[in-house]
């Protein structure tokens, strides 16, 4: 399937790469466990939010297949494994009941970060100017927003689901066409500079406030957003989930959505 993807026109937008994988995450023609369609969907991701360089087999391994921090991806050789039935499953799909998606998702071989291409007969039947067309759906962004996650790195399994919930508002937030940041870890002093110096003259941004916290065995989600400007906070809200062994992504992308509809909602009346 690597072979046969079109890269006729320019890349699809993220918001489409991402309503396409839903939808094929969402098709029982797509024959993959539900291991590797978590599998799928963290290497989609993770490109789509620019973080591809976090694609590497030991996170695969720990993030996705559950390793422990002793995992050696020389040693034990599941993501390789499920990598190949990953392909295949692809492969087939798109030779088949996705024949006619219009983008198609590939992970090329000698690697994880995957690869997102119009289809053939969607470049052939629109041309390349209907795709250029959808690449600048993502108009001018109206605002800024800076992600910031307090979960914490005590608790592995709170951070994991902290990271997850970026994620998904990070999605979400673009494809309502804010300006999004993320506050990164200290260790890499010239972005936190960067935030800082937004920080100190924010212009029209707005920070949220996220948090996954550990309570019993219960997952709190909470977040909060406010105006940089003058601190004034314009929304907040949380819920509370029983914790599961795999975080439900269902439940934090209902609250992502939740949460952008509300910001959304908060500047439009502003």
């Amino acid at each position: 399937m690597d072979e046969s993807v079109s890269a006729h026109g320019a890349e699809p937008p993220s918001h489409e790469i991402f309503e396409s994988l839903q939808t094929l995450l969402a098709n029982d023609a797509l024959r993959l466990s539900e291991r590797n369609r978590r599998f799928l969907s963290f290497v989609v991701m993770q490109t789509i939010e620019g973080r591809s360089d976090r694609i590497k087999a030991y996170s695969i391994g720990v993030d996705v297949f559950g390793r422990d921090d002793s995992f050696d991806p020389t040693v034990d050789p599941i993501v390789r494994i499920e990598a190949t039935r990953l392909r295949s499953a692809l492969t087939a799909y798109y030779e088949g009941a996705g024949a006619g998606d219009r983008i198609r998702i590939a992970m090329p071989r000698g690697g994880y970060v995957p690869s997102f291409a119009w289809s053939p007969e969607f470049a052939a039947t629109v041309g390349a100017s209907e795709a250029a067309k959808a690449d600048q759906a993502d108009t001018a962004p109206t605002a800024t927003v800076v992600i910031h996650d307090h979960s914490g790195h005590s608790d592995p399994d709170a951070e994991l689901r902290g990271e997850l919930f970026t994620d998904a508002l990070l999605l979400l937030l673009r494809k309502a066409r804010f300006k999004t940041l993320v506050v990164p870890p200290a260790e890499r002093a010239a972005a936190s500079g960067a935030i800082q110096a937004l920080f100190a003259h924010p212009g029209e941004t707005y920070s949220l406030d996220i948090a996954v916290r550990p309570m019993a065995e219960r997952r709190r989600y909470s977040w909060r957003f406010s105006d940089l400007r003058n601190g004034e906070v314009l929304a907040s809200n949380f819920r509370e989930y029983v914790a599961r062994a795999m975080p439900c992504f269902e439940q934090i992308d209902d609250l992502a959505q939740d949460a952008t509809k509300s910001i959304t909602a908060v500047l439009a009346m502003r």
